[in-house]
C-alpha cells in the first residue's frame, strides 16, 4: 500500500473538471469554501477573491462591486472556467437591468462564463419551483425585510421570514444546527408553504438542506447550494449529488 507522501503525483490540475472563481463579499470570508468542498465534486475547484464588506455600509458595497470587477478581468486572466460575482445586494445595487447587462458585457469581454449570485438562485428557484417560500436568514432581525424580499426577484411569495440576529462579521460562530432550527420553526407557523430558502452563502447550511425536505416535504434552497449547483451545470459538470437536496440530486 502506498503511504500518502510517497503515493504518485497525479497529472491533472486539481480542477481538471472546473475552476470555480467567486468574489465572496465578506472581507473575512470563512464557511463559503469549507462548505463549498462538502458540495463539489472530486475534480473542481474554488478560485476566490474576497471583497470589502464587514458592515454592508453604502460605501463598502460600492467599493466591493468595484473589485469585483477587477477580481472578475483577473479571474480571466488566470484561466478560471466561470466567474460567479457574489452577494445579491452588490448584484443588484445599481439595478437588476444593469446587473444583467453586466454578465453580458463581462462575458463578452473576458471570453468567460460570468454569473452572479442573484442569477443563479433565481435559475434555482425556477427548477425547483419554489412558490411560496419562507426565509430565515443569519443577519440582525432588522435586516429580515429586506433580505426576504430578495426572493422576489426569484419570483416566489414570501409567507414570512425570520433572522438568527448575527452581526455580519460573527456569522461564522453561528451553530450548525440554526439554519434546521430556523426551517422547522417557520415551517410551523406557515404550513402552506412549498420552500425555505437560506439566503447568504457565509453562515452553516449544507447540513439543514436534506433532514428539512426529508422531515418538512418541502424543497429547501440556499444560496451556496444555488451558486454552486449553477456554476457546475453551467460548466458542464452534470454529476447527480447526493446528500445537499433535490437541487442536486434532481437537475
Amino acid at each position: 500500500m502506498t503511504s500518502p507522501s510517497t503515493a504518485p503525483i497525479g497529472e491533472a490540475p486539481y480542477g481538471h473538471r472546473a475552476r470555480i472563481g467567486y468574489t465572496s463579499p465578506p472581507l473575512t470570508t470563512e464557511v463559503f469554501p469549507f462548505e463549498f468542498y462538502k458540495m463539489a465534486p472530486a475534480g473542481v475547484t474554488l478560485v476566490i477573491t474576497t471583497l470589502a464588506i464587514v458592515v454592508r455600509s453604502k460605501a463598502e458595497v460600492d467599493q466591493s462591486y468595484d473589485t469585483s470587477m477587477k477580481a472578475a478581468r483577473e479571474m480571466a486572466a488566470a484561466g478560471v472556467d466561470i466567474i460567479m460575482l457574489g452577494g445579491v445586494p452588490i448584484n443588484l445595487s445599481r439595478g437588476t437591468a444593469h446587473a444583467q447587462q453586466m454578465i453580458q458585457d463581462l462575458e463578452a469581454e473576458l471570453k468567460v462564463k460570468v454569473s452572479t449570485s442573484a442569477s443563479a438562485q433565481a435559475r434555482a428557484a425556477k427548477a425547483l419551483g419554489c412558490k411560496k417560500v419562507v426565509v430565515a436568514q443569519p443577519y440582525a432581525h432588522a435586516d429580515t425585510d429586506r433580505i426576504a424580499s430578495y426572493a422576489l426577484h426569484f419570483g416566489c411569495e414570501v409567507l414570512g421570514a425570520t433572522g438568527w440576529g448575527s452581526a455580519f462579521n460573527q456569522i461564522g460562530r453561528i451553530p450548525q444546527d440554526a439554519a434546521l432550527k430556523m426551517g422547522r420553526e417557520l415551517k410551523r407557523a406557515h404550513p402552506d408553504a412549498d420552500s425555505i430558502l437560506l439566503p447568504s452563502p457565509h453562515w452553516p447550511t449544507v447540513g439543514a438542506i436534506d433532514p428539512l425536505e426529508r422531515e418538512l416535504g418541502v424543497t429547501v434552497m440556499t444560496a451556496l447550494q444555488a451558486i454552486v449547483w449553477h456554476a457546475l451545470r453551467r460548466c458542464g459538470v452534470t454529476d447527480r449529488i447526493e446528500g445537499f437536496g433535490r437541487l442536486f440530486r434532481e437537475f
